[in-house]
């Protein structure tokens, strides 16, 4: 069982970085530690998730918090960057559970000002849990992209990644060499295909296999919130009748 906490990135010391780096290392291909180094010195915060009885790192995702200008007026924006969990402690909450109490803490904060989840996924597992966390997000295969939303993911991938990103697709494209996950952690089997999400996923990032990365963003809004916190809840009943 995985224990989650959020900890300031200067307070990290070396052995957890690098047990950090081992770990993300072993989910993507082409890692670079200074390319490591240099974005999580960017992020303001980490969620740690540890073995609980062990205390051994088994995951972890960075984040940053910024304030800015959109078409629709000021607003805050949370990016999240390098994300891995061990294989072993997938399935479990943790990661979810922590991040939405650090999302309902900003959205409290600032209850009428909009609050957004900016992220890019080479991956499927990372773009479902945006998917399955908000119905108010782009892109979607459900639904055609809120035009507003767009404008916002375009500004804010256009501002980060510059030329690398493309708006006719919506995806990454680095000029240099990046990492790009491992064929072996989540290969996009036949049978996933059936899921309409991970079908979207792959036929929008067709060379997701080769680290390109899909932009999405998602509104946060109060009620999506609370819907997740009830099925986290939910789901932890759940496990505990089945193991009583």
């Amino acid at each position: 069982m995985l224990a989650a906490r959020t900890v300031a990135v200067p307070d990290l010391d070396e052995q957890i970085r690098a047990d950090a780096f081992a770990l993300f290392q072993s989910a993507y291909a082409g890692a670079d530690r200074g390319r490591f180094e240099r974005d999580l010195a960017e992020k303001q915060l980490v969620i740690l998730l540890r073995d609980r009885a062990a205390g051994q790192l088994k995951g972890f995702s960075t984040v940053l918090i910024q304030a800015v200008r959109t078409p629709r007026g000021s607003a805050n924006v949370v990016f999240s960057g390098d994300t891995v969990i061990d294989k072993e402690y997938w399935g479990q909450k943790q990661l979810q559970q922590e991040f939405c109490r650090l999302l309902v803490r900003l959205k409290l904060r600032r209850p009428h000002r909009p609050l957004y989840w900016f992220l890019i996924s080479k991956g499927y597992k990372t773009y479902l849990l945006l998917t399955h966390a908000f119905p108010r997000a782009v892109p979607r295969h459900d639904r055609a992209d809120v035009p507003q939303l767009r404008a916002v993911l375009d500004q804010l991938a256009t501002e980060r990644f510059g030329t690398e990103y493309d708006t006719r697709s919506g995806l990454v494209r680095y000029k240099t060499p990046h990492e790009r996950v491992r064929a072996e952690v989540a290969p996009v089997e036949a049978s996933l295909l059936a899921d309409p999400h991970i079908r979207f996923f792959v036929e929008r990032n067709p060379g997701h296999v080769n680290g390109d990365e899909l932009a999405c963003l998602a509104e946060v809004r109060m009620q999506d919130l609370a819907r997740v916190a009830f099925r986290i809840a939910l789901a932890r009943a759940r496990r505990r009748r089945t193991t009583t």
